[in-house]
């Protein structure tokens, strides 16, 4: 009967990307030159993903997944929920700006999953789905009856993603893996902020974010696998891993000469000068030139011409050996204008400059609103929620913003209803609180 069950789903799997493609007007040679419609397929249609992660880098990779189309089930504790639905300090309505931020066009599950018939009903829907993905300490999913090895029975095809904080293997694999903490040990606070100056973390959830990219692309990666080789397979992602592939250049630099690299300031530690922000009378700016061409285009600007001339920033070389006379003689020249009048001075010659924004500036820009980088969503209980676009632009097939985040359990009788439960079964989950 299990079989008979996964050969069903392959067939309606093949179906839907039949009808996607039928519906895109492509051959088996070229697609049609037609722009797709905005109410078009979408790229990841029929592909079914079994969301078991919590906080912020499982379920941002799952939206992810779920803005290019992929119809992803959050299931989550039946007593509150995934732990990010209470965290923050800003809420609308009691709901978690958090919680609204990274799990839109999703719908929710709510189980019991101490209870057999919870565990159950993931199995079941395991048996449907392309991937599975989960964000435990490791070994966790394993006793909690979730384990790789468990759910390939029900689904050998299975896409499984595993993420953890420091790797499924080795010495700090039992540690929580955190973004702070991963911040700490993977040496990015090391090489942020000033020389001197206290330990500088990153302005934002830096370990989740590159992770949730990582895994987004492990499990698109191993989909093609599937596609092209008809195999399943576990993908294993670590927020360690992600930082340290993020300072990728820092990090060879320092594997290859033993030096490590200065703390950013307001530039960056391995680029030599004038590379960094610059304060103007009000406001700041930032400077991009240490290359020869893009130094003489800043050598080009009248008000900077006799910085220039001076014999110490003769090459790039004598300019990083005396960055703090440069940077100090830059410094005093940009206070005397206002950042609006030096941009437009620089924007004369081409030198790359440009504005620092708060975040008011930024949405007020009107490149973000030409982006569609800002979309408002009608929660049913936040009401109106303004949430960040989708980055990645298809030309034929784009993404989108179909549904605001779920209520706990929002989904939970359709979605069991879907795997064959009767109204009398649902109804005895709920007396039994598994759902």
């Amino acid at each position: 009967m299990e079989d008979l069950d996964r050969q069903i789903a392959e067939l309606e799997r093949q179906l839907a990307a039949l009808k996607q493609r039928r519906a895109a007007g492509q051959t088996n040679a070229h697609p049609s030159p037609a722009p797709l419609p905005t109410s078009g397929p979408l790229p990841l249609q029929g592909i079914r993903v079994v969301d078991m992660s919590r906080f912020l880098v499982g379920p941002f990779c799952t939206q992810m997944l779920a803005d290019m189309g992929a119809e992803v089930i959050k299931v989550e504790p039946v007593d509150g929920g995934d732990p990010v639905r209470a965290a923050g300090s800003n809420a609308l309505s009691g709901e978690s700006l958090f919680f609204l931020a990274r799990n839109r066009n999703k719908r929710s599950l709510a189980l019991d999953l101490k209870q057999e018939a919870g565990r159950e009903v993931v199995y079941r829907l395991v048996r449907t789905a392309d991937v599975f993905i989960e964000n435990f300490r490791p070994g966790a999913a394993d006793r909690l009856g979730f384990g790789y090895d468990t759910l390939r029975r029900y689904n050998p095809h299975l896409i499984y993603c595993a993420v953890s904080g420091y790797g499924q293997e080795g010495p700090h694999r039992e540690r929580p893996g955190q973004d702070l903490l991963i911040q700490a040990i993977s040496g990015i606070i090391s090489i942020t902020g000033w020389e001197g100056g206290p330990p500088t973390t990153v302005g934002t959830f830096v370990a989740d974010m590159v992770g949730a990219f990582h895994c987004a692309y492990g499990i698109a990666v191993a989909l093609l696998a599937k596609e092209r080789l008809g195999v399943g397979q576990k993908v294993e992602v670590s927020l360690l891993d992600s930082l340290l592939a993020l300072q990728a250049v820092e990090a060879t630099t320092y594997l290859n000469t033993g030096k490590a690299p200065k703390k950013a300031g307001a530039g960056h530690g391995l680029v030599p000068p004038p590379y960094r922000v610059f304060e103007a009378r009000d406001g700041a700016l930032v400077i991009v030139a240490p290359s020869e061409d893009w130094w003489r285009r800043l050598c080009r600007v009248p008000a900077l011409e006799d910085i220039c001339r001076d014999a110490r920033f003769a090459s790039r070389e004598s300019r990083a050996a005396n960055d703090a006379a440069l940077n100090k003689l830059l410094e005093e020249r940009f206070r005397a204008k206002t950042a609006t009048e030096w941009l437009a001075l620089l924007a004369e010659h081409d030198v790359l400059a440009a504005p620092v924004y708060t975040y008011k500036d930024l949405f007020d820009d009107p490149q973000v609103a030409v982006n569609d980088m800002v979309v408002t969503q009608d929660h049913p209980v936040a009401g109106p929620v303004r949430v960040i676009g989708i980055p990645v632009k298809l030309a034929r097939t784009p993404g989108r913003i179909r549904t605001p985040a779920p209520l706990l359990g929002e989904h939970t009788e359709e979605i069991l209803a879907g795997l064959g439960y009767s109204e009398g079964e649902i109804a005895r989950l709920r007396e039994a609180r598994v759902v």
